[in-house]
């Protein structure tokens, strides 16, 4: 079950747009900071934030 949860998870990432599907990744899989994040993007926390929050509203979204 674990493993069919993580497969549909990886699916509905792969739909984000591209800058949002790159922060999630980040924060999600890499552990990264929001610091290290906009760093690595060459963008604000405040976007690095905004991109995350635009990620998880998409996602829920996606799921329905």
């Amino acid at each position: 079950i674990n493993d069919q949860i993580i497969k549909d998870i990886q699916k509905l990432i792969q739909k984000l747009p591209e800058d949002q599907k790159e922060v999630l990744i980040m924060r999600l899989y890499r552990d990264m900071s929001f610091k290290e994040i906009a760093e690595n993007t060459k963008v604000s926390i405040n976007t690095a934030l905004g991109r995350m929050r635009g990620a998880i509203i998409n996602l829920r979204k996606l799921k329905k």
